[in-house]
């Protein structure tokens, strides 16, 4: 082979592996575009949050691993790692209830691991969920001191973000800190919320600041009654379609051991589900909300009676007074 041969062959492979690289920034942007423009709003329309989900886990490191030769995509990885923390917190989920049975079985050994297998799939949950609270900080700002500049479409960016920050530090508690989020995030995340209008998203801001004064009271002395306005913000999710709010307000009843007000609040959001459709601009944050009272009403089932809540039984409990109708006197049956 001659001289000028190789070295025209060599130039033509260096050109060609040069031109790969030099596609890939490009594809990046095309990807991005696609995900922010079309994949997110479409995904947030889908009535399936478990395929969503797989999606999300499945998708979000091919997805990221364009930061290295283009920016890093903030706003999608805030909607996968969000999206893919809920994965792992179901699969918690269901490892407590498989404990519980297993404690009413007294089956110690499945009970401890159990428990161990759910408060690792808690530790990779919160894991994910900071990681969706730290890209919104690096597409925005810290919440909690000032509000960033928000174009309208950008706030649900906002408002996924600041919940995956509140997520984040429940998941790590229930995780016994095995991930290490810092505490003040769900502060700063509350605060952050109160940046987008309480109308337009649902009552969540005002859910989330009643959800502080109820469980720090000492942060809201001489405010408003804090349960009158989660029941406000609640009464408000219930007719725009996206009941986030109910689900804070079922989340802070149960841990505050506040047991009326719980069933009540799950008995509201059955009766809301069934009156009022999921909006369909925003129908899977709706629905995700529904599963996680749901994660909440199997708990109690499954406490009370060994096994999780029935069919179409949402709203109900296993304690409820049926009505039978009126009943008759055996007397009047059998005559004088």
């Amino acid at each position: 082979m001659s001289f000028l041969l190789r070295i025209t062959m060599v130039s033509a492979v260096l050109l060609f592996l040069s031109g790969c690289s030099a596609i890939y920034k490009p594809t990046a942007w095309i990807v991005y575009d696609y995900t922010e423009d079309h994949a997110i709003p479409y995904t947030l329309t889908s009535d399936d949050p478990g395929m969503v989900c797989g999606l999300s886990e499945a998708l979000a490191p091919g997805l990221l691993s364009f930061s290295t030769v283009a920016y890093t995509p903030d706003k999608a990885a805030i909607t996968m790692y969000m999206m893919a923390g809920s994965c792992a917190e179901e699969r918690a989920l269901e490892e407590a209830l498989t404990y519980l049975r297993s404690l009413k079985a007294q089956n110690i050994d499945e009970a401890k691991d159990a428990r161990i297998r759910e408060k690792r799939q808690f530790a990779v949950a919160a894991q994910r969920q900071y990681a969706a609270y730290r890209h919104m900080v690096d597409q925005f700002i810290e919440p909690g001191d000032a509000c960033p500049k928000l174009k309208k479409k950008d706030e649900v960016y906002w408002v996924m973000g600041n919940l995956a920050g509140v997520q984040a530090v429940m998941s790590d508690m229930r995780a016994q800190n095995m991930v290490n989020v810092p505490k003040d995030i769900a502060m700063k995340a509350v605060r952050g919320m109160q940046c987008v209008d309480n109308d337009r998203w649902w009552g969540l801001p005002q859910a989330a600041q009643a959800s502080i004064a109820i469980m720090m009271p000492d942060s809201s002395a001489g405010a408003a009654d804090p349960w009158v306005e989660m029941e406000q913000a609640s009464s408000k999710a219930s007719t725009s379609g996206v009941r986030m709010a109910h689900a804070i307000e079922v989340m802070v009843a149960d841990s505050t051991g506040h047991e009326e007000r719980l069933k009540n609040a799950i008995r509201r959001h059955a009766d809301a589900m069934k009156t009022t459709p999921s909006l369909p601009e925003f129908r899977l944050m709706d629905l995700v909300s529904s599963r996680q009272i749901l994660a909440v009403s199997d708990r109690m089932w499954t406490e009370a009676t060994g096994s999780r809540t029935p069919i179409e039984g949402l709203g109900t409990f296993w304690d409820d007074v049926v009505d039978q109708g009126p009943m008759f006197d055996i007397d009047d049956l059998l005559g004088d």
